[in-house]
């Protein structure tokens, strides 16, 4: 027996060693999904302590105004993230360091002079709103957040795209619901008898973001080639960063809205309770994505170094086996949420949550085709073909929007469901229709592709 599990051992260590893209993929992927799956757990932990602290009223609250700010940060992010991954998966493919540099100097200030920007746009509308609401109270204490996300974000990027995977998910996926999940337990350990509020929340929320920001920026720093360390000079492509990043920021908007569209019109239409229960509902359906959400981590820079080197078989041997592990990892969490839903909502956040069965079901159903898809998106925006993205996103975009004003009146939490699970559902087959067009890959992980690997 031990002889036996010495040659498993062994045999393990022989697949994920060297630098050949098996390994590479075996090693990120394993420690992707890891990541992910501790976001996931964190998360789901984060939201279960919040709405039982906060009640659904003060978690409703806290939710609509942190969608706010996610919502807001779109313009300090102006769609650099995705285009420092692309091209500095590129820059090291074809050892210019110089230009590795330069893109990361121009990524930062970008971002940081439109985070400045947003920042002072949110503050200008604050001044003129009346500040005794709770939750815009919430969200003044929010915003000062939004440039170190988007920082943030670029240099998980940086990190992603030099293929350190793991390490450019862990401050944001890891450390920052951690140390979120332990202020706001520690708070309710020393201060028993004081109620937490949504405000207080949030800046629970800023100070973990701060301090992941920080571990982060240690990180890249140690993982960064040893090349730029002897200071190349930087060489910039402003003229075609600018180009690209257009439609990539458009993307992140386009997504951010998808994502955040049915929770601000069930604010508008609905009670902050009702608001509360749906944003528990999202986070647990959100489990059903793990695995997709992982995937696309590894999967970004290996899309654009295969593509640029022309090896379309082996693309679509990667594109394909992924897909089938995303809808693999899917499948369970679905089963469970669409059979058990109400029962596990009341199991874990409490009985008024329970009325969030049939969203749940319904949520989960739409992000089962989400997984069933593939990358699609990512595939896309890899291979330089980002504004057929755009275009496919900004077409769910609107709809989302549409079917949720026309559903949430009179469905409310079902409506907002639907709504988003047709969305998923148009999103996708619009995003594959331009990858087999474009590329002539076949991204259904139930469907063989005609390219023979």
């Amino acid at each position: 027996m031990r002889i036996e599990a010495r040659h498993i051992w062994q045999r393990l260590r022989g697949l994920t060693s060297g630098d050949g893209l098996r390994a590479q993929l075996l090693r990120g992927g394993a420690g992707s999904l890891l990541v992910k799956a501790g976001h996931a757990l964190l998360a789901f932990a984060v939201a279960v302590v919040l709405a039982r602290t906060l009640g659904p009223d003060g978690y409703g609250v806290y939710s609509f105004a942190l969608a706010i700010i996610m919502l807001t940060a779109i313009p300090a992010q102006v769609g650099v993230p995705q285009l420092v991954v692309r091209e500095t998966a590129k820059a090291q493919a074809n050892e210019n360091w110089g230009l590795m540099r330069g893109l990361w100097r121009w990524g930062n200030w970008a971002v940081a002079l439109f985070s400045a920007l947003a920042l002072a746009v949110v503050l200008g509308i604050l001044w003129f709103m009346d500040g005794d609401g709770a939750r815009v109270a919430t969200l003044a204490v929010g915003i000062a957040v939004i440039p170190v996300i988007a920082l943030a974000k670029v240099r998980g990027a940086s990190l992603r795209g030099l293929r350190k995977v793991v390490q450019g998910q862990l401050p944001e996926s890891i450390v920052r619901p951690a140390l979120l999940l332990f202020l706001v337990l520690v708070w309710g350990a020393w201060f028993v008898e004081d109620e937490l509020t949504p405000q207080m929340a949030m800046g629970f929320y800023v100070v973990a973001a701060v301090l992941a920001f920080v571990i982060g920026a240690w990180l890249l720093q140690r993982s960064r080639p040893a090349e730029l360390s002897e200071q190349p000079a930087p060489e910039y492509q402003s003229s075609a960063w600018r180009k690209a990043v257009i439609p990539l920021a458009m993307i992140t908007g386009l997504q951010l809205i998808n994502n955040y569209a049915d929770l601000i019109i069930l604010g508008v239409f609905r009670s902050d309770e009702e608001v509360g229960i749906y944003r528990a509902v999202f986070q647990v359906a959100l489990l059903v994505i793990f695995g997709l959400q992982a995937m696309n981590q590894v999967l970004q820079p290996h899309f654009a170094r295969l593509y640029e080197q022309g090896d379309m078989a082996k693309l679509q041997r990667l594109v394909t086996t992924s897909a089938r592990a995303i809808l693999a990892l899917a499948l369970p969490p679905v089963l469970i949420f669409i059979i058990f839903g109400a029962d596990l909502l009341d199991w874990v956040f409490g009985d008024a949550f329970r009325a969030g069965g049939l969203a749940l079901a319904i949520l989960a159903a739409g992000q089962l085709v989400n997984a069933g898809m593939g990358s699609v998106g990512m595939l896309l925006n890899m291979t330089g073909h980002e504004r057929d993205t755009m275009r496919g996103i900004a077409v769910a975009a609107g709809s989302n929007v549409v079917l949720n004003i026309i559903l949430v009146p009179p469905f409310g939490m079902a409506g907002a469901a639907a709504a988003s699970a047709l969305t998923l559902l148009l999103w996708n087959l619009l995003l594959r229709h331009f990858v087999n067009r474009r590329l002539g890959l076949e991204t259904l992980a139930l469907v063989s592709s005609r390219h023979t690997v």
